[in-house]
C-alpha cells in the first residue's frame, strides 16, 4: 500500500470513528394522547386512501392532524413546492405535533428540503417517519445528529387491524 493510500484510509477511518462517536439525539417516544401529523411532501394523495392509517393511529390512542397538502394536486405532486414546504414547516414548528408521518413517496421532497428552517426542530426534535422520497429528510436530519424513523409510509397501511 502506498503512503498516499494509507493516509487516505487513515483520514476516512478517523472521519468514520468521529462520526460514530457523535451522540445521536432521539425524539421522545410517542404515548397515548400524542398527536401525529400526516402530510404529503411529494406525490399527491387523497384523504380516503389514508383512512386505514388514521384509524390505526387512533386505535393506538394517538390523535391525528391531516396536513394541508392532503388532497392537493399540481401534476403528480401534492401541491406546489411552496405549499408542501409550508405544510411541513408548520407541522415541524407545531409543539403539539410529536411526529410527522409522510403519506406517500415518489418525487418532490428534494425540491423543498432547502426551504425548511430546522431551528425549532433542533431544540425539540420530533419523529419524521417514512422512506422513499423522504430519505432526503432523513439524510439532512441525520447530519444534525438527530434520529428519524425510516419506516412505511401512511399509504402502506391497508387495514387498521
Amino acid at each position: 500500500m502506498s503512503v498516499k493510500h494509507a493516509v487516505a484510509l487513515l483520514f476516512f477511518f478517523n472521519l468514520t470513528v468521529l462520526h460514530s462517536q457523535t451522540k445521536l439525539t432521539m425524539p421522545e417516544y410517542l404515548k397515548k394522547g400524542d398527536t401525529v401529523g400526516i402530510l404529503a411532501t411529494a406525490r399527491k394523495i387523497d384523504l380516503v386512501t389514508l383512512q386505514p392509517a388514521i384509524k390505526l393511529l387512533e386505535s393506538w390512542g394517538l390523535k391525528v392532524v391531516i396536513g394541508k397538502t392532503i388532497g392537493k394536486e399540481q401534476n403528480q405532486l401534492a401541491g406546489p413546492d411552496w405549499q408542501r414546504a409550508t405544510d411541513f414547516q408548520e407541522m415541524l414548528d407545531n409543539p403539539n405535533i410529536k411526529a410527522i408521518w409522510a403519506a406517500k413517496g415518489g418525487y418532490g421532497t428534494v425540491r423543498i428540503v432547502d426551504r425548511i428552517d430546522f431551528t425549532n426542530f433542533k431544540k425539540k426534535p420530533k419523529w419524521i417517519i417514512g422512506f422513499s422520497d423522504v430519505t432526503v429528510l432523513h439524510s439532512h436530519i441525520n447530519n444534525m445528529n438527530i434520529g428519524t424513523m425510516h419506516a412505511l409510509m401512511a399509504i402502506s397501511v391497508k387495514t387498521a387491524t
